[in-house]
C-alpha cells in the first residue's frame, strides 16, 4: 500500500526531473551544480528519498526557478 509520503516523493521527483530536462541538464550536470553525486539526484527524482529543504533550495537555485515551482504538481 502506497502512503501519502510515497506519493508526494514520486510527484516531487517527477517535477524536478521535468524542470531539469526543460533546462537541458543531465542528472550529472545538476548534481555538479549543487555539489552532490548524481545518484543523489537519481534517488530524489525516483522518489526514493525524502530530500531536505536545503537540498531542494539548492536544486531550485541551480534550475533558476522559484522553490514553489518544485511543488507545482
Amino acid at each position: 500500500m502506497t502512503n501519502d509520503l510515497e506519493i508526494f516523493k514520486k510527484k516531487l521527483g517527477k517535477q524536478i526531473a521535468k524542470l531539469r530536462e526543460n533546462k537541458g541538464l543531465t542528472q550529472s550536470q545538476l548534481s555538479a551544480l549543487i555539489n552532490k553525486d548524481f545518484q543523489s539526484i537519481s534517488r530524489i527524482e525516483n522518489g526514493r528519498v525524502n530530500a531536505s529543504g536545503y537540498i531542494l533550495k539548492e536544486i531550485a537555485d541551480a534550475l533558476e526557478v522559484d522553490m514553489n515551482k518544485l511543488f507545482d504538481f
